[in-house]
C-alpha cells in the first residue's frame, strides 16, 4: 500500500508533468527547437555557471528535506507519532528522486558536449530548471506549512 502510494505521488506531481512536457515538445517540436537554439547568441561564460543552477537547487533540495524531517527534537516527537508522517516521508523520497533526475538531466548536455547551443540540450536543460524549481517551491511551501502546523500543535 504504502509503494503503491509512493509511486502515485511520483506519477500524479507537477514534476512528472514537466518531465512528460518535456518529452512531447521534443517528440514533436524537436526541429523548431533546434533552429531556435542556433539562433540565439549565448555568452560562453554565463553558460559555464549556468549548468551548475540545477546542481546547486537540488543541492537546496537536500538540505530542506532534511529540515523538514528532522527540524529538532519537540517536533521530530510530534512527527514521528502522526498517523501520516509515512505520506510526508513517501512525499520527501520522491522529491529527493525527482532532485537526483532533474539534476542527471541537466548535466547531459555538458557531458555529451553538445552544451545548450543544441535544441535537444536546450530543452533538456529547460526542462531541469523548470523542474527543479517547481520542486523547490513545493518543498518551500511545506516547510512552511509544517512549521505552521507544529507551532499550532504546540500551543495550548
Amino acid at each position: 500500500m504504502r509503494y503503491l502510494y509512493g509511486l502515485r505521488v511520483a506519477l500524479v506531481s507537477v514534476e512528472a508533468l514537466v518531465l512528460a512536457l518535456g518529452c512531447l515538445v521534443w517528440a514533436y517540436l524537436a526541429d523548431q527547437l533546434h533552429g531556435f537554439a542556433g539562433s540565439l547568441a549565448l555568452n560562453e561564460e554565463v553558460l559555464k555557471y549556468l549548468m551548475f543552477l540545477p546542481t546547486a537547487l537540488a543541492v537546496w533540495v537536500f538540505n530542506e528535506i532534511r529540515g523538514l524531517l528532522q527540524e529538532d527534537k519537540d517536533t521530530i516527537q510530534l512527527l514521528i507519532n502522526w498517523a501520516g508522517y509515512w505520506r510526508l516521508k513517501a512525499h520527501a523520497w520522491v522529491s529527493l528522486f525527482y532532485a537526483v533526475l532533474f539534476t542527471f538531466i541537466s548535466l547531459l548536455p555538458w557531458v555529451t558536449k553538445s552544451g545548450i547551443s543544441t535544441g535537444s540540450g536546450m530543452l533538456l536543460f529547460v526542462t531541469s530548471i523548470i523542474g527543479q524549481l517547481s520542486l523547490a517551491i513545493s518543498i518551500y511551501l511545506a516547510r512552511i506549512s509544517l512549521k505552521e502546523i507544529v507551532a499550532h500543535a504546540k500551543s495550548p
